[in-house]
């Protein structure tokens, strides 16, 4: 299982959101065996603002999320139910030491269906993260562009509610590096550069006509010309 575990999460980030701060210490140091990026957080309150943060910096969402239930200022069924409203694909895991029925129900109306009850055993942490990592690799495929728009980035295709978007080349090679500087100003060498790699010799005074194709063709999308600097993409909400 460990090798097998640590090809899954060697591209992967978690946040891991526990109180008792000596089993934070023993469980991020396990974690950071097997993710590229571990982050910690106190409390649900803390947690949330290291997942705003982590997004913020990154322009994406931390793979993985797992937290204890009972914490000060922030529990975990409010932690999860707030992350939910900003990426409602976000992968949970919940570390519990109650058997509540009552509490089960209120994670399961949430989505919730990976726990690892306390006291942590490793064996039971890492079956459940085997598991999880698996939802997440495939998550990690997919970008959630706004509600309606969807980003495969393994097929390169465009989904705009669940129905695949007719794009010749130049538009997928075109969205996709837009999509890899989302939100952020992509220039105009950056894009020559991406269809270069694909073999594709353009001109810079192509692009602006591609640029209006790509308005016409996808909904929901602002793309904003800086003049003689490129271009930057944005979604409406």
């Amino acid at each position: 299982m460990g090798q097998s575990l640590y090809e899954k999460c060697k591209n992967l980030s978690i946040l891991f959101v526990e109180d008792y701060l000596p089993l934070q210490k023993k469980i991020s140091s396990v974690l950071g065996d097997y993710f590229d990026y571990v982050q910690t957080a106190s409390n649900g309150e803390e947690g949330l603002e290291r997942y705003k943060e982590f997004q913020e910096k990154n322009g994406k969402f931390f793979d993985i999320v797992m937290t204890d239930y009972e914490m000060p200022k922030v529990n975990g069924i409010e932690l999860i139910r707030t992350i939910k409203e900003q990426n409602k694909d976000q992968v949970f895991i919940v570390i519990s030491a109650h058997q509540n029925p009552e509490y089960l129900i209120e994670f399961i109306n949430l989505g919730i269906l990976h726990f690892i009850p306390k006291p942590i055993g490793p064996e039971n942490m890492l079956e459940v993260l085997e598991k999880v990592s698996d939802i997440a690799v495939l998550s990690d495929e997919l970008l959630h562009i706004n509600s309606s728009l969807v980003w495969n980035k393994t097929k390169k295709s465009l989904f705009y509610k669940d129905e695949l978007l007719n794009l010749a080349k130049y538009d997928l090679l075109l969205l996709e590096v837009l999509l890899e500087d989302f939100g952020f100003i992509c220039t105009i060498e950056r894009i020559l550069n991406h269809f270069y790699i694909y073999n594709e010799d353009i001109k810079q005074e192509n692009i602006r006509n591609m640029v209006v194709r790509l308005r016409k063709k996808i909904p929901e999308i602002t793309i904003t010309s800086m003049y003689a600097i490129g271009y930057k993409l944005n979604v409406d909400t």
